[in-house]
């Protein structure tokens, strides 16, 4: 029987009840090709086209009551089979010897399998916990962080550190540019550059690690050390190319120091640190004195675990002052006191160094704290009064050359580094009342050595030991004498107002005393 195409169309989703048999009120295809409505198993009723009311419900495509019925007979067996194995387990509780350690997953298990239940073991679940917080931790890393890592591995181009985390750390090799690489089991110092979980690796560098860089805004980073060429100066510093990125580096940033001209550095080629990278402004700022800075801390950190008294070190002038010079041993300065710089007498250290001039000094004392470091440069060369006791002997005639006045003497240089002393009483055989009236500074003099004395390093002069003393002045002798006066004649009266002395009787000139009795 076939169906009128205009009025009994076929309608794919067709409504049958939901409890009818798989297959019930599904469509059927005759030979002819023709689709006909089903009927019902039970009732055999034909299935209308356009059902209504309570026929209109959804044909569920899977038999739900076939399912309920094997799920029911999975759980009879599953419960058949537990029954089975508790038959062939042996009544009462078993018994679990207690003079065993038992291994703690172990006792896990078992706890488990007794209460019916399946439990992670805890030093898996302990595992597992820290794996999440290694994990969480390293995509926390943000570029440019700092962290200490010690050296597990050197393979190739590259050092594997472990940093902490679940990934190693790798650092080229190439970061340490000709230096001595670094031991297994040695400490180092960090930074972040990237973290790759797929491979298992955070890259890494050296914090003062070179790093190149082409002209991607993306590969650079504040933190970032990286060579750039100074193209031109302007008002404010230096303009500069970073692979194929433009500049700028700011004047105080140049070097730790001031800078008066800045067109020495156009040209040259300079290892910086990106100190900001800002890819929306277009904005891109180094600092040579940060690597500067860096540089000197770690040679300060070095030269005071090895500074001893008595060291020799290289170093450069860094000020000259009245009293003295400051000089930078390549990370620490030391202060080299205008005593200590010649084995002669000079009036200002400028007479003998220069800001920038190389030198070569001795370590000659250290503060507790290791802030005051004492220098001196003349103690590299011999003291010229080591020979000055064989040189020099009492009564010896020697030359010099007066180098200053002093209200009690003179000071004369007999040879660099050797001077000795006229005492304003040794200058004359005449008493002198200033110094400047007898010598004066710069005069050449010809002395006689009285003592020497090399530990003081003292040498007394002389210089009227060799002049020829003076005799002394004879009396004045008269022209012509004089003809002694005559004696007065005798008196031949008698003097008045007196009594006369009787020379029989004797008495004085006035009189016998016993006349007045």
């Amino acid at each position: 029987m076939t169906s009128d195409p205009t009025t009994n169309s076929v309608d794919p989703f067709v409504a049958a009840p939901l409890n009818a048999d798989a297959g019930a009120g599904v469509p059927q295809t005759t030979e002819a090709g023709v689709t006909e409505p089903s009927t019902t198993a039970e009732t055999g009723r034909r299935v209308t086209l356009n059902p209504t009311g309570a026929d209109l419900r959804a044909v569920a495509s899977v038999d739900v009551v076939k399912m309920d019925r094997d799920i029911d007979a999975e759980a009879e067996r599953e419960a058949r089979r537990a029954r089975d194995i508790a038959a062939s387990i042996p009544h009462g509780s078993v018994e679990v010897p207690l003079g065993e350690n038992l291994d703690i997953d172990l006792e896990a298990e078992i706890n488990a399998a007794l209460s019916g239940s399946a439990a992670t073991p805890p030093s898996a679940a302990i595992a597992k916990t820290a794996a999440a917080a290694d994990s969480s931790e390293e995509e926390a890393l943000e570029q440019g962080k700092r962290i200490k890592g010690k050296v597990a591995l050197i393979h190739g181009e590259d050092v594997f550190l472990d940093l902490g985390f679940r990934s190693q750390g790798v650092l080229p090799t190439k970061q340490y540019e000709g230096k001595e690489l670094p031991a297994v089991g040695t400490e180092i110092e960090v930074m972040v550059q990237k973290v790759s979980p797929n491979e298992g690796l955070i890259h890494v560098s050296l914090p003062s690690g070179k790093q190149r860089v082409s002209g991607n805004w993306d590969e650079v980073q504040a933190g970032m050390v990286v060579d750039c060429v100074v193209t031109k100066t302007n008002k404010g510093g230096l303009e500069v190319t970073v692979g194929s990125l433009r500049g700028f580096m700011p004047a105080g940033q140049v070097d730790v120091r001031f800078v008066e001209s800045l067109d020495a550095y156009v040209g040259q080629k300079l290892r910086v640190q990106i100190t900001e990278a800002n890819k929306g402004k277009r904005n891109l700022i180094v600092s040579r004195k940060a690597i500067l800075e860096e540089e000197r801390q770690a040679a300060h950190e070095k030269i005071l675990a090895t500074l001893e008294v008595g060291n020799t070190l290289d170093g450069t002038v860094k000020s000259v002052k009245d009293y003295g010079a400051f000089v930078d041993l390549g990370g620490v300065d030391g202060f080299l006191h205008i005593g200590q710089i010649s084995w002669q007498h000079i009036k200002h250290p400028k007479e003998m160094l220069a800001e920038g001039q190389a030198v070569q000094v001795k370590v000659i004392s250290i503060s507790e704290d290791k802030q005051k470091i004492g220098l001196s440069l003349k103690q590299l060369s011999i003291s010229p009064w080591e020979q000055a006791a064989t040189k020099y002997f009492q009564g010896q005639s020697v030359n010099g050359k007066v180098t200053r006045l002093t209200d009690f003497g003179a000071f004369v240089e007999l040879e660099p580094g050797v001077e000795g002393m006229v005492h304003i009483s040794e200058l004359d055989h005449k008493r002198i009342s200033r110094v400047a009236d007898v010598v004066a500074v710069g005069q050449s003099l010809e002395l006689q050595v009285r003592e020497v004395d090399p530990l003081k390093r003292r040498i007394s002069l002389s210089l009227k030991a060799l002049k020829a003393k003076p005799e002394a002045p004879k009396p004045e002798i008269a022209e012509e004498e004089a003809p002694a006066a005559p004696p007065p004649p005798r008196r031949k009266t008698p003097l008045k107002g007196g009594k006369e002395v009787d020379p029989r009787r004797g008495g004085g000139l006035f009189g016998n005393p016993g006349d007045f009795r």
